[in-house]
């Protein structure tokens, strides 16, 4: 075949296709412009196409209508070699300012191209892919190729289809198959088959839906990508094949879990966890979600976002009672949402300015039984009169036991035995029996011992509940977040002034960010390993290092070594550019460095505002409450008290 630029192409009309230059190259062909329109482009194929790849053109060209193009790259007309000749390629319409869906759901790359994506960003997209498989559905196309090369993101969330030339197409009981397919979104049931020659479903199509879905919504993670808990080798193709959903309800069941520093289902709500289940588990073969109920339920959820008090950035579902972003962040060191344009948004004197108007409750009023004077409580006549008496007979008492102690002193122990007796008798009998004081006094002793006891529980519950101790511990706490804040503040800044000599450094990180495991062809790192990499959170080679690689289980020292052998051959490349300023990667290396240590601070002192308040209030409320107890309390022991000075 002839160079495309020179050689005559015509459309079925019997137009002459003017090409331009090339603008792409792929397994299958070349794409072009076409004259000097904007809107199209032209594939041309390397190899002359079979006569059931003709046709199959010409039906889906015949078929083309306004919701095919809306979602795709659908073909709008076939390119004859020759006025008269073969189908050789088609023209498309184009497709600019899309990145491929993965550099959507991968961080790394989403911080990089999509520096304002969130969560809800996530759901759209994966909103708007549910629609376009609806629309491929429901003309009768099975996608088939089901990848995240064929798909497309723009930066308001929509999605374009691309390479549709390989969509199967069914007419009048003639099938045109597709017959290519990526194992990592291969259904289990024909997983093992690598003969793509066989007639697919929307059923199967629905599979690679569900793990486009799912790697949108949880941060690139493969569902069956997780960590095998026995020793034999669980590579993805046969973690696939056997159904082994890491983040299912049955997965321990299936020795497996979660790779570290993810998130679970429990982060969406119920349906979408049951239609998960129900796309990657046994029980889909027979029916997996459809792309409508992705969409129904996708659209459910994205009404159903809220907003993370602590970080702007971090939206949510609404049945959480916390941000799982935050606890992700936090755990991971990883900045999965990054504002790129500035280290923080807080504006710590502004909100120390809240914490200092929030006004101390103050120290407790003082409250004792001695501020409380109290007089005795009045005897009765007869009760007084038997104290009196009782004084009378203490008296008399001692004065008969002296004399009894005094005649025995003297010797009279035989002579006047019986009047010893006598006086120690008497005085045993003025002793132990009193009169009707005692019962007087043991009852104000029990009404001393209740009040004083009553008093040491309200006394404690009062200084507990209505002191100004938590507020005064949280405040210093608060006080403690603001300096660390400071000293980080610092820190950055001077951090700022280092990379101004750090240059080569700060270029060859920015270099080694920019050198994608994807764009790379090595001997054994296939396809499904690197989307194993990219669920470790492994997409650069800045990514790579030894201690990450061996956390991945499936793979052996082989694998790390041709990593790690990549990752050097890449510094080799790297040439430094003395006269190159701080450019904005370095400085956002930092952000990636300091907003993760920040914003743990940031939302400690947002939150020890409301805090504070709470505790402020709370103080006041208890204060209110307990003082009337407290001061009757005090009263009462004080009263307790009077009333005993009278024995």
């Amino acid at each position: 075949m002839s160079h495309p630029q020179h050689h005559p192409y015509y459309d079925r009309h019997g137009r002459r296709i003017p090409l331009g230059k090339k603008i792409g190259s792929g397994g299958e062909g070349d794409v072009f412009d076409i004259g000097t329109t904007k809107k199209y482009v032209a594939k041309i194929y390397h190899k002359p196409l079979d006569a059931e790849k003709q046709e199959k053109l010409r039906l889906m060209v015949h078929g083309s209508n306004k919701d095919l193009k809306e979602i795709s790259a659908w073909p709008l007309d076939v390119i004859l070699d020759g006025r008269d000749g073969p189908v050789c390629g088609f023209i498309m319409p184009r497709v600019s300012d899309f990145e491929p869906v993965h550099k959507v759901y991968g961080p790394t790359h989403r911080k990089l191209l999509f520096p304002t994506a969130d969560w809800k960003f996530l759901i759209r997209t994966a909103k708007n892919l549910a629609a376009a498989f609806d629309v491929m559905h429901y003309y009768g196309y099975v996608i088939g190729d089901v990848n995240e090369g064929n798909i497309l993101v723009n930066n308001h969330a929509c999605v374009t289809l691309i390479d549709c030339d390989s969509v199967q197409v069914r007419t009048n009981g003639t099938i045109y198959f597709c017959e290519v397919g990526v194992a990592q979104f291969t259904p289990p049931e024909i997983q093992s088959s690598k003969n793509f020659h066989m007639e697919r479903s929307a059923n199967h199509d629905n599979f690679g839906l569900a793990i486009l879905i799912f790697q949108l919504l949880f941060m690139g993670r493969h569902p069956y990508s997780g960590v095998y808990s026995r020793k034999d080798d669980m590579p993805l193709e046969r973690a696939i094949g056997e159904y082994r959903f890491a983040f299912g309800k049955n997965a321990a069941q299936k020795f497996m879990s979660p790779p570290p520093n993810s998130v679970g289902l429990s982060i969406v709500p119920g349906e979408i966890a049951e239609l998960f289940e129900t796309a990657f588990t046994e029980t889909g073969v027979r029916g997996r979600p459809t792309a409508g109920d992705w969409w129904a339920a996708l659209d459910n959820l994205e009404r159903r976002l809220k907003q993370c008090n602590a970080d702007s950035a971090h939206k949510f579902f609404t049945g959480l009672v916390s941000c799982p972003w935050c606890r992700l962040e936090y755990e991971s060191g990883v900045f999965l949402f990054l504002s790129p344009d500035a280290i923080s948004k807080f504006d710590l004197n502004a909100e120390w300015y809240k914490i200092q108007s929030v006004i101390p409750p103050g120290p407790l009023p003082v409250i004792q039984p001695r501020n409380y004077p109290a007089q005795p409580k009045p005897l009765e006549p007869a009760i007084k009169k038997a104290l009196s008496l009782w004084k009378v007979r203490l008296v008399a008492g001692g004065l008969f036991a002296i004399w009894a102690v005094g005649l025995v002193a003297l010797g009279s122990l035989d002579s006047d035995s019986w009047l010893i007796a006598l006086c120690a008798f008497a005085a045993v009998i003025l002793f132990l029996f009193p009169g009707k004081e005692l019962k007087e006094k043991q009852r104000r002793t029990r009404n001393f011992e209740s009040a004083k006891y009553n008093w040491e529980l309200v006394s404690k519950k009062w200084n507990a509940e209505a002191g100004d101790e938590r507020f005064r511990t949280h405040l210093d706490l608060l006080l403690k977040n603001k300096l660390a804040y400071e000293a980080l503040e610092r820190e950055y800044k001077q951090a700022l002034v280092s990379l101004q000599g750090s240059a080569k450094d700060r270029q060859l990180q920015s270099f080694l960010e920019n050198c994608f495991i994807d764009s790379y062809n090595f001997l054994r790192i296939t396809a499904n390993r690197k989307a194993t990499l990219r669920s470790f959170g492994i997409e650069t080679a800045a990514d790579i290092s030894e201690a990450g690689l061996r956390r991945i289980p499936e793979f052996n020292d082989v694998l790390r070594n041709e990593l790690l052998d990549w990752k050097k051959l890449m510094e080799e490349k790297f040439r430094f550019n003395p006269s190159k300023s701080m450019d904005p990667s370095g400085v956002q290396a930092l952000i990636h460095k300091f907003q993760p240590r920040m914003r743990p601070i940031e939302r400690e002192l947002r939150l020890g505002i409301e805090t504070l308040h709470e505790i402020q209030q709370k103080t006041l409320k208890a204060r209110t409450r307990f003082q009337p107890m407290v001061e009757k309390s005090a009263r009462d022991l004080a009263q307790a008290q009077a009333d005993m000075e009278v024995f």
